[in-house]
């Protein structure tokens, strides 16, 4: 009954007359919240303007930008923007999503990531479902295209999303576990420790902000486009990991 009281409120907040107020409407992905909102608060510190501000998983961040006429700008990642097929006026990339292994505290950890993943100690082994999840996909292409899936499958523990991983690894549930660094960032006061993976193994993340034809507030979108391009904004976004 909490779940669906929580997703009746989060559909409520979008469609509320609120979002038809003086201020623009961004929506991201929750991953991205920390992020969103010190670009938010330096962007009102620098020009004094607010910036109304919705988070949610990217499904529901895209069907409602896409059906609720309320969102003017979202923050995401590509793949599913581009999966939804959302009409942009302008987009921005901000940076690329960033795969990590990352292990609980206690754990010994590591430099070698084909080694840890092959250790016998790595009993159980956290990634994202690849069907539903980006991080997952890339999880998966990373164990594909370094070999290492034959020797992993069978410890392999597939959960939902990024936070279920750290869930599983923040109460050594799992041993080691695929997260972004965006998310290994804001909680690595509860992990042993994360190492990035490299690049070339996994197809890009591209992680945008677009603004949406259907867009109410055009002119403030357009000063938000060009505060993003910033110093001051760069080293946030840099800073969240992308």
């Amino acid at each position: 009954m909490k779940r669906i009281l929580c997703l009746i409120a989060a559909l409520v907040l979008f469609a509320t007359p609120a979002f038809a107020g003086d201020n623009m409407v961004l929506a991201a992905g929750g991953g991205y919240k920390k992020m969103v909102n010190a670009l938010a608060k330096a962007y009102k510190a620098e020009t004094g303007k607010d910036v109304q501000l919705v988070y949610g998983n990217m499904g529901r961040v895209t069907a409602q930008a896409k059906t609720s006429g309320a969102v003017d700008m979202v923050v995401g990642a590509e793949f599913f923007f581009t999966r939804t097929k959302l009409d942009f006026a302008q987009s921005l990339e901000l940076g690329r999503g960033r795969l990590v292994l990352a292990w609980p505290k206690g754990a010994p950890g590591g430099k070698d990531p084909a080694a840890m993943l092959k250790a016998a100690s790595a009993k159980r082994i956290a990634h994202p479902d690849p069907a539903k999840a980006i991080y997952g996909r890339a999880a998966h292409q990373y164990l594909e295209r370094t070999g290492l899936l034959p020797d992993v499958e069978k410890r392999i523990v597939v959960v939902a999303t990024v936070p279920q991983v750290f869930s599983y690894l923040s109460i050594n549930e799992v041993d080691l576990g695929f997260l972004n660094l965006t998310h290994a960032l804001n909680v690595r006061d509860s992990l042993g420790g994360f190492m990035e993976l490299p690049l070339d193994k996994y197809d890009a993340i591209t992680i945008m902000a677009g603004q949406l034809k259907t867009a109410t507030h055009p002119q403030q979108v357009e000063d938000f486009f060009h505060f993003l391009k910033t110093d001051v904004a760069r080293k946030i976004i840099r800073d969240n990991g992308l």
